[in-house]
């Protein structure tokens, strides 16, 4: 988490990072903003909410997406909307199960897509540079599986 003279700066908002496994396989899931492009969910940390229960919750409400967050965040990072900047962190989210209706996907599309087509798609630096982290994070398949 970023710091300054010491101190923790608080995030004011997560994102969550989503990902699963087919068997080798790793897929991203990304969805379309407000503004229509390809991004990770996100959004504002209530009073009271951890950044992972927002990332959770962000991921549910904008993608229809179930898991578990994986590890310490990833990444903080800025980013400017309307001219206010905002303190985002990133966490790295393992998807167990995808609802097939969720809360806003009339207002929003959903993609799963490898590593390189979600590099591709998503045109900020920042976000990419998420990407990059997860991969390099995601854990390698148990002997078992």
């Amino acid at each position: 988490m970023p710091q300054n003279n010491g101190c923790f700066i608080l995030p004011d908002q997560a994102s969550a990072v989503p990902f699963r496994r087919f068997g080798e396989r790793i897929e991203f899931c990304l969805i379309t903003t407000s503004a229509g492009r390809w991004g990770f969910p996100k959004g504002r940390i209530d009073p009271g909410e951890t950044p992972e229960q927002t990332a959770l919750k962000e991921a549910l409400e904008e993608a229809g997406l179930h898991g578990r967050i994986v590890g310490a965040p990833l990444l903080g990072y800025r980013t400017d909307k309307n001219g206010e900047s905002k303190r985002v962190v990133a966490l790295l989210m393992e998807v167990t199960c995808c609802d097939d209706q969720w809360d806003e996907e009339a207002v929003r599309q959903r993609r799963w897509v490898s590593r390189s087509e979600a590099f591709d798609l998503l045109n900020r630096d920042s976000l990419q540079v998420c990407l990059d982290l997860a991969r390099e994070r995601i854990p390698e398949p148990s002997a078992e599986a």
